[in-house]
C-alpha cells in the first residue's frame, strides 16, 4: 500500500506548487475586479483542485487567504491555552470564553474558504461571501456575549439581563442581511453606499456592545479607585477595531497607487490581520476583566441562552440565504450580460 500512495501524493504536492498562471484585470470580468488591483487575477470557471491549490501560488488573493488561515490556527491555539489554562474549572464563564472562540474560528474558517473559491464562477461568488457575512455576524455575536458576560457595566448588567441575547441575535441577522442586499443592489465598481450597509449595520451593533464598556471609563475618570489606564486592554480592542473599520471602507493604499500593492498590501488584507490582531486583544480583554472586574456583576452566564442565541442566529441566517436564492441568480445574469445596466 506503501509504494502506492507514495506516488499519488508526490503528485499532488507536484500540483500545488506548480506555478499557476494569473491574469490582468483587462482579462477579467467586472465582478472580480477590485479598485486600485491591476493584477495578479486568477481565472475562473477552473476545477475545483486549481482554486485549492491555489493557496499556494501567488496571486492578489493569497494574503487574505493565509492571513484568516494563520489567524484560524491562532484562534484555536489561544483558546485551546486559556480553557486549560487560564480558566478556573469552578466557573462557567470558561463557556463565554468558548462560545466566543467558537465564533471565531467560524468566522475565520469561512472567510478563508471565501477568499479561496470565490474566483471560481459568478454563483460562487455570491455564495461564498454571502456566507462570509454569516461569519461576520457570528463575530459580532460572539463578541456582544463575551463582552456582555466579561465586561459589562455592572449597574447595566442587571436591566438588560433578560433582553441581551435575542436583541443581538437581530443585530447580528440585520448585518448579515444588510450586507447581502448590498452585495446583490449594487454592481462594480460598488459605490461607496454599498460600504455603508456594511459599516452601519455591523457597526450599529459594535458601538451598542462598545457601549457597556465605554460606561466604565466615565467612572474611571470620576473615581479615585479606578485609573484610565487600567483600561487600556478594551482601548486597544477599540482602537484596533476603528484602524479595522478605515481599511475596510477605504481601499487604501491601492486606490491612491494602482497596480503598486496587487500582491501585498492591500487595504482588505490589512483589514484581515487587524480582525485577527483585534480578536487575540479580545481574547486578553475578557480574560482580564474575569480576573478583575466580572466579579461585580455576581451572575453566572446562561449557558443554555448562549448556545440557543448562536443556534438561532444560523438557522435565520441559513434561512434567509434560501429566500435570497432567486435575486442572487437575477443578479448574477445581470452581471453576466454585458450589455445590462446597474439600476
Amino acid at each position: 500500500m506503501g509504494p502506492c500512495i507514495l506516488p499519488g501524493a508526490v503528485h499532488w504536492i507536484v500540483r500545488c506548487f506548480r506555478v499557476q498562471q494569473t491574469i490582468s484585470a483587462d482579462d477579467t470580468h467586472l465582478l472580480f475586479r477590485e479598485p486600485g488591483v491591476l493584477t495578479g487575477f486568477r481565472p475562473e470557471n477552473k476545477s475545483w483542485t486549481h482554486y485549492l491549490f491555489s493557496v499556494c501560488q501567488v496571486h492578489n488573493e493569497s494574503v487574505n487567504i493565509w492571513s484568516h488561515l494563520v489567524g484560524f490556527g491562532l484562534i484555536f491555539c489561544t483558546l485551546y491555552r486559556y480553557l486549560t489554562i487560564h480558566i478556573s474549572a469552578d466557573s462557567s464563564h470558561w463557556f463565554v470564553i468558548f462560545a466566543f472562540g467558537i465564533c471565531c474560528l467560524i468566522y475565520t474558517a469561512i472567510s478563508t474558504f471565501a477568499h479561496t473559491f470565490h474566483s471560481k464562477s459568478a454563483f460562487m461568488h455570491y455564495t461564498c461571501f454571502q456566507f462570509d457575512y454569516l461569519g461576520i455576524g457570528y463575530f459580532s455575536l460572539g463578541f456582544a456575549i463575551v463582552t456582555f458576560y466579561c465586561s459589562c457595566h455592572h449597574h447595566y448588567f442587571p436591566m438588560l439581563e433578560y433582553y441581551f441575547l435575542p436583541i443581538n441575535v437581530l443585530l447580528s441577522w440585520i448585518g448579515f442581511m444588510c450586507s447581502s442586499v448590498a452585495k446583490l443592489r449594487y454592481c462594480r465598481p460598488y459605490p461607496f453606499q454599498r460600504k455603508l450597509w456594511n459599516i452601519c449595520s455591523f457597526g450599529s451593533q459594535a458601538a451598542s456592545v462598545f457601549g457597556l464598556v465605554i460606561v466604565r471609563y466615565w467612572d474611571c475618570w470620576l473615581n479615585d479607585a479606578c485609573t484610565m489606564s487600567s483600561l487600556n486592554h478594551h482601548t486597544r480592542v477599540f482602537m484596533v477595531s476603528t484602524i479595522s473599520v478605515f481599511f475596510f471602507s477605504s481601499h487604501l493604499p491601492e486606490r491612491v497607487f494602482p497596480g503598486k500593492f496587487d500582491i501585498v498590501g492591500q487595504g482588505h488584507q490589512v483589514f484581515h490581520v487587524l480582525c485577527v490582531v483585534g480578536t487575540l486583544l479580545e481574547f486578553w480583554a475578557a480574560y482580564t476583566d474575569l480576573e478583575t472586574y466580572s466579579s461585580k456583576l455576581k451572575v453566572e452566564p446562561d449557558t443554555s441562552g448562549i448556545v440557543t442565541a448562536m443556534v438561532t442566529y444560523g438557522v435565520l441566517s441559513l434561512i434567509t440565504l434560501v429566500i435570497l436564492s432567486p435575486f442572487t441568480k437575477r443578479r448574477i445574469q445581470q452581471d453576466m450580460n454585458v450589455s445590462s445596466k446597474c439600476q
